[in-house]
């Protein structure tokens, strides 16, 4: 008796159009894409060529602090990528600021034509910290080294501080702690 073996993995297409911007660190973003056959044989067919054969590009805007929108990017760049890529790392760009990209084709006339949009995303800082964790965690440090105080509780932690109860005879009033 011969036994089907079914086979498990992943496919290498689903046959859709996406377009995904991913951060890899502060100074480059990965760009994966999919064009779906039905997009593919539409271009091909107004372009009059194989797919081997398109121009695409991979363009990329920068939209820091413009509320997300791309009609207005203060810049952009073009990545020209292999018709057969599906994927590309690109380091040109800059850290603590917004992208977004666009897959497509440039025809004769120079015109962009867009065949894909990605998601938006943010670079992180490339920079320390301004410093005020490391205040915090000194403060916290100190408190933890004080001798253990029976007038002494710590009621509750926030972005404003550390608030401390100090009982006050009977009666106990919350008191922001300072650092």
């Amino acid at each position: 008796m011969n036994a089907i073996v079914p086979q498990y993995g992943f496919p290498d297409r689903y046959n859709e159009n996406s377009l995904v911007l991913l951060v890899r660190d502060s100074r480059c973003i990965f760009a994966y894409w999919e064009l779906s056959d039905e997009q593919m044989d539409l271009v091909t067919g107004e372009l009059g060529c194989s797919w081997g054969e398109v121009p695409l590009v991979l363009r990329i805007y920068d939209l820091t602090g413009l509320n997300f929108n791309r009609e207005i990017a203060h810049s952009h760049f073009d990545l020209g990528v292999h018709p057969l890529a599906n994927n590309y790392y690109a380091k040109e760009v800059n850290a603590n600021h917004s992208y977004c990209a666009d897959l497509g084709i440039t025809i004769q006339e120079g015109r962009f034509i867009t065949l894909l949009r990605s998601n938006i995303i943010q670079t992180p800082r490339d920079t320390m910290a301004d410093g005020s964790g490391a205040v915090w965690a000194d403060m916290l440090d100190r408190l933890a080294g004080q001798p253990a105080r029976s007038d002494w509780g710590i009621a509750a932690f926030s972005s404003e501080g550390v608030y401390i109860y100090v009982r006050d005879d009977e009666e106990s009033k919350p008191e922001k702690g300072e650092g």
